[in-house]
């Protein structure tokens, strides 16, 4: 699964942890923007020049961790409340789909998948 790019947003820390390979397929940015469409319950991240309305992917942390944080408790209860499924305690996997036209990764959030939690026999 080298070539799908991944996501983890966890409501209880208020973190959205992107993988390194998902950066790869963008080209390795040094900015990105997260871009929300509520209506249809997708993510999307893209690489940006500009620093002004984007978040700063530091290469040098992602070497020692295998992925890049992002921290927003604001943001993840503005997709919990698009989320209506999703636990305020809850950790979300989503996998996404590489958008050809554009260096874009969209994720739907529809398709979510709760991890972390434990199962009992």
């Amino acid at each position: 699964m080298k070539n799908v790019p991944v996501i983890v947003i966890d409501s209880k820390s208020g973190r959205i942890r992107i993988h390194r390979n998902t950066l790869h397929l963008l080209g390795d940015p040094e900015y990105i923007q997260l871009l929300i469409n509520p209506k249809r319950l997708t993510l999307a991240i893209l690489p940006c020049k500009e620093q002004n309305t984007a978040n700063v992917v530091r290469w040098d942390r992602i070497a020692e961790s295998k992925s890049c944080e992002l921290y927003s408790k604001f943001l993840i209860h503005q997709l919990g409340s698009i989320c209506p499924n999703w636990k305020t305690d809850g950790k979300y996997r989503l996998y996404g789909s590489c958008i050809s036209e554009e260096p874009l990764i969209q994720f739907d959030m529809s398709f979510a998948e709760e991890v972390g939690k434990e199962i009992v026999l």
